[in-house]
C-alpha cells in the first residue's frame, strides 16, 4: 500500500480569481467566497456585521448617489440622493435647506458635488441649477450662492466679499488653495468640458478668464481627483493631469489617451492614490507616476457578461477602512436593476492585493460610502444600501448580524478551495480524512464541507458532505485549553484541530466550506492527505 502523503494549505492571500481555467489559479487563490475575509497573516474568516446607523428611514425619493464626511464645527455626514441633500451627525438624517420648508433641489442625476473648505462645505447641485450652495454646521439654512456669469458684477477680478458667487456646475473640487468647478453652464450655454477656478484662497469670487477648455477624451469632464499634487481630470475615454498651482504656470498633460469614467462615482481616492473603474475595461489605481491594473483577476466577469457595463451608474467605487470598495451588478444567470455585490479589494494583502466578495443579508451591495469620526473621534465606516432608505456601518467584527430595517439577520458566508491535485491530475488518489485548523468559538459551533471530485464544480453536484464540530472553549482562561487573543478583525490566533472525513477516490478534490448561520468562523489551515493509485496504461 503506498504511503500516505500530507500536503498542508496555511495561505490564503491570493483572494477571489474568477479564472474559467482552474489550472491559472494559485494554491492561495479562491474561485468562490462570499461574506469571508482575508487574513493577510494566512485563513479566512467571517466579515463583520453591517447595520444601520439611522433608525428612521430617510424621507422622500431613496436613490442614493454620495455620502462625504463633513468636518465643520461639529462633525456631520453628508448624503445626496438624485433629488436631496440630508446631514447626520450620526444618527437619523435631516434635509438640507435654504430657507424654512424649502430644500435644497439636486438637479444632477449623479447626485450633489460636495467641496469642504475649512469650516464651510460648497455644493454644487448640477449644470442646470443656479449657482450652488454654501454651509456651516452652525447655521440653520444653507446659502445660496449667485451663479457666475450673471449681472450683476458678472465676475470678479479681485477679491471681494459682497460678491458670492460660483458657477453653476457638475463637479466641484478644492486643490491648490482654489476652488475649481468642471462641467460648467455660464449665462444659459453649456461647457461640459471647461474647468473653471476661483481666485486665489476666495471660493466665492471667480474671474472670467480662469478657466481650462479639454476636448479631447469626450464631450465633458466626468471627475476630479488630487493626487501627489496633481489634479487629475477624468473624461469618459481619457484622462488628464493639471500640474501647476496659480493661472500663469498652469499646464495639462495627458495620463491616459484610452481609459476614463463615465461618472463621478467610477472613482475613489486613497491617501496615496485614485482608483477608478474604466468602462468596460476594469478598475485601474493611478498613484500620480504611473496606472496600475488590478482587476485582472475578476475580469472574466466582464468577458463573461457577469457584470452590467455599459450602463453609466454600473459602478460606484468608494475608499472604506483603507479597503476599496466596489459595488456592481453582478449575475451569473440573468439580469439585475440593482447593485447585488461589493467586490472589496485590499492593497496591503499578498504582492498584488486581494479581491473578497461580500454582500448583505437581503443580497445586496452597498453603494457611496465615506470613512467618517463622530465628534469623540470615533471611526465610522459607512455605506448606503441601494434600495432601503439606510446608511449602514460596515466592519463591525464584534457583531454576527446585519441590521438593516431594523432586525438582526443572518447573512451566508462562503469560502471555496482551488482544486488540489497534488501535482499530477491524471493520476487518481484516495484522498483521507484532512485535518483543519479553525479558529475558536465561545459556543458550539458547526462548519458545513461539501466535496467535489475531478473538476465537476457545479452546485449540488458534491460527492460527499461533513461538519466540522467545535464544542464552546474553556473560558476558565486555562494554559492551553483557553482563547487567548481572540480578534476577528485581524485573524484570531486561537484555533483548534478537527479531523473531517474522507474525501474519497477522485484524481483531484475541491472543498467548499459554509458558515454557520450568525455566528463568526474561520479556517486556518488546511492539512490533505492522500495516497497515490497507480497509474494504468
Amino acid at each position: 500500500m503506498a504511503k500516505i502523503r500530507v500536503r498542508e494549505l496555511k495561505d490564503f492571500t491570493g483572494g477571489l480569481n474568477f479564472r474559467a481555467d482552474q489550472f491559472q489559479l494559485a494554491d492561495n487563490e479562491s474561485p468562490d467566497m462570499l461574506n469571508v475575509e482575508i487574513d493577510p497573516r494566512g485563513g479566512v474568516f467571517s466579515r463583520g456585521g453591517m447595520r444601520r446607523i439611522n433608525s428612521t428611514a430617510v424621507s422622500g425619493t431613496w436613490v442614493p448617489q454620495s455620502l462625504v464626511s463633513f468636518y465643520g464645527a461639529t462633525p456631520r455626514i453628508m448624503l445626496s440622493t438624485e433629488t436631496r441633500i440630508y446631514q447626520s451627525s450620526g444618527s437619523d438624517f435631516s434635509l438640507l435647506e435654504y430657507s424654512a420648508g424649502n430644500p435644497i433641489v439636486v438637479t444632477s442625476t449623479h447626485g450633489a458635488s460636495f467641496a469642504p473648505w475649512g469650516t464651510k462645505l460648497y455644493i454644487a447641485t448640477g449644470n442646470t441649477g443656479s449657482g450652488g450652495y454654501v454651509w456651516d454646521t452652525d447655521s440653520t439654512y444653507a446659502t445660496a450662492l449667485t451663479a457666475s456669469g450673471t449681472n450683476p458684477h458678472s465676475w470678479q477680478t479681485t477679491p471681494t466679499t459682497s460678491e458670492r458667487k460660483m458657477p453653476t456646475a457638475e463637479l466641484l473640487h478644492v486643490h491648490a488653495n482654489k476652488m475649481f468647478a468642471a462641467n460648467v453652464r455660464i449665462d444659459g450655454v453649456d461647457y461640459p468640458n471647461r474647468l473653471h477656478w476661483s481666485l486665489e484662497n476666495a471660493p466665492e469670487n471667480w474671474a472670467s478668464e480662469d478657466y481650462i477648455e479639454i476636448n479631447a477624451g469626450g464631450n465633458r469632464i466626468t471627475g476630479l481627483a488630487t493626487v501627489a499634487g496633481q489634479l487629475i481630470i477624468f473624461k469618459p475615454n481619457a484622462i488628464f493631469a493639471l500640474f501647476g498651482y496659480d493661472s500663469d504656470n498652469f499646464q495639462v498633460v495627458e495620463v491616459s489617451g484610452n481609459l476614463g469614467i463615465d461618472t463621478p462615482h467610477n472613482l475613489a481616492v486613497s491617501d496615496k492614490g485614485v482608483y477608478f473603474f474604466s468602462n468596460p475595461e476594469g478598475v485601474y489605481y493611478y498613484n500620480g507616476s504611473s496606472i496600475t491594473d488590478i482587476f485582472e483577476n475578476l475580469r472574466p466577469i466582464i468577458e463573461l457578461d457577469y457584470i452590467t457595463v455599459g450602463v453609466e451608474d454600473g459602478f460606484h467605487l468608494s475608499w472604506i477602512g483603507q479597503r476599496l470598495w466596489v459595488s456592481a451588478a453582478y449575475t451569473k444567470t440573468g439580469s439585475v436593476a440593482n447593485s447585488t455585490v461589493n467586490f472589496v479589494y485590499d492593497p496591503t494583502i499578498g504582492a498584488r492585493g486581494s479581491w473578497m466578495q461580500f454582500s448583505t443579508a437581503d443580497g445586496k451591495g452597498l453603494t457611496a460610502g465615506c470613512n467618517w469620526h463622530n465628534a469623540s473621534n470615533i471611526e465610522y465606516r459607512l455605506l448606503t444600501h441601494p434600495t432601503l432608505p439606510y446608511v449602514l456601518q460596515v466592519d463591525m467584527y464584534d457583531q454576527e448580524f446585519d441590521n438593516i430595517t431594523g432586525s438582526d439577520a443572518s447573512y451566508t458566508s462562503k469560502y471555496r478551495t482551488k482544486w488540489f491535485d497534488a501535482g499530477s491530475y491524471t493520476q487518481r488518489k484516495m484522498f483521507r480524512r484532512p485535518e483543519f485548523v479553525i479558529k475558536q468559538s465561545a459556543v458550539s459551533q458547526t462548519i458545513g464541507v461539501k466535496v467535489y471530485h475531478d473538476f465537476d464544480e457545479a452546485e449540488g453536484n458534491e460527492r460527499r458532505t461533513f461538519n466540522l464540530v467545535q464544542s464552546p472553549i474553556n473560558l476558565g482562561m486555562v494554559w492551553g485549553s483557553s482563547n487567548w487573543g481572540e480578534d476577528w478583525s485581524s485573524g484570531a490566533i486561537s484555533s483548534l484541530l478537527i479531523t473531517g472525513n474522507n474525501l474519497g477516490l477522485a484524481q483531484t478534490v475541491q472543498l467548499e466550506f459554509n458558515g454557520p448561520s450568525g455566528q463568526l468562523w474561520g479556517i486556518n489551515s488546511i492539512g490533505y492527505k492522500y495516497q497515490p493509485r497507480q497509474v494504468k496504461g
